[in-house]
């Protein structure tokens, strides 16, 4: 199987001061309603900066623009961005982030006009895709959180099972718990503060990996799940340094640690290109580096930590940040 790789700047006070309390069971069942009603709303914004990301793809490609890259200004940066450095692309992730639905078109124009004023009265946003309503996006974006919190309780009351109030499944609940807190949170904030997308095996550990050189930083994604662990230290939990499979975290930068980690792993560039140009994929390492750094200048800016994952996003099936 093949990975839909992401980078993160994640907001761990969120996880750890909201999130795990939730899943723990601290707390109503609707604790979370507000931040979801939130990240509805940034869904929407998404949805319509990407619908303008790809009407300027088609248009870049009708008119010969070489400029476009798919992979960054699409399938890339969160929203619709075109910007020459990581600092301005914060600044355009921040004010997507402060918008309505209805400043989406006035942001892309702008980012349009970037790239070639030649395209701004050219591009339509792309109607193919349809957004669920609301009650829907707010089930999707919280599914999980819930079915932890029914896991955890079945975990401490000695119940193996648990039910899908949604589906209507029945998962092992000790699995679930062990297995996909910490994803899960991290697929909930990303509702909040959207990721870098990617594909492949093109993560920060991995990259470091391949050109033998420290990911300096990076550790075991703790901060994710540690007081479930106390709680329930029996459990085999999933907690590795780099991703080993499928819907999972790897590597995780604490928010102390981002601006010393940004800083090292920007001079393993030049080995990882050299891996890269020797292999025949230096493309591919060049963009990817590129989307790395900016999501640990947001992580930076926003005093978060960092961190890979895997399975956030599909762009085959259209969910895009």
């Amino acid at each position: 199987m093949g990975y839909d790789t992401s980078f993160h700047a994640v907001d761990i006070a969120l996880v750890e001061d909201r999130l795990l309390p939730f899943i723990i069971g601290y707390g109503s069942d609707s604790d979370l309603d507000r931040l979801t009603r939130e990240a509805v709303e940034r869904r929407k914004v998404r949805f319509h900066a990407k619908a303008w990301a790809l009407g300027a793809l088609r248009a870049a490609e009708a008119r010969g623009a070489d400029t476009f890259e798919p992979h960054l200004h699409v399938w890339g940066r969160p929203y619709f961005v075109i910007a020459d450095s990581a600092e301005q692309v914060v600044q355009d992730v921040l004010r997507y982030q402060s918008a309505g639905p209805d400043d989406v078109p006035t942001l892309a124009r702008e980012m349009i006009a970037r790239l070639d004023p030649g395209l701004v009265d050219l591009v339509e946003p792309d109607t193919q895709g349809t957004l669920p309503a609301d009650h829907h996006l707010a089930m999707e974006i919280s599914w999980r959180m819930r079915v932890l919190r029914l896991a955890v309780a079945a975990v401490r009351s000695g119940t193996e099972t648990i039910r899908d109030p949604d589906t209507g499944r029945e998962h092992s609940a000790a699995a679930l718990v062990a297995r996909e807190i910490p994803f899960s949170v991290v697929e909930y904030a990303a509702a909040l503060t959207p990721g870098w997308m990617s594909r492949g095996k093109v993560w920060p550990t991995h990259l470091c990996r391949l050109a033998d050189v420290p990911a300096g930083g990076f550790g075991l994604p703790q901060a994710l799940f540690a007081p479930l662990r106390e709680m329930f230290p029996q459990l085999s939990w999933m907690n590795e340094p780099t991703i080993v499979e499928n819907y999972m975290v790897g590597g995780l930068v604490p928010p102390g640690d981002v601006a010393g980690s940004r800083r090292a792993f920007a001079t393993r560039f030049e080995a990882i290109m050299a891996v890269a140009r020797r292999d025949g994929w230096e493309p591919t390492a060049s963009v990817n580096l590129t989307k790395i750094d900016e999501a640990f200048a947001l992580a930076g800016h926003l005093g978060y930590g960092f961190c890979e994952a895997t399975e956030i996003y599909n762009g085959m099936a259209g969910s895009l940040n």
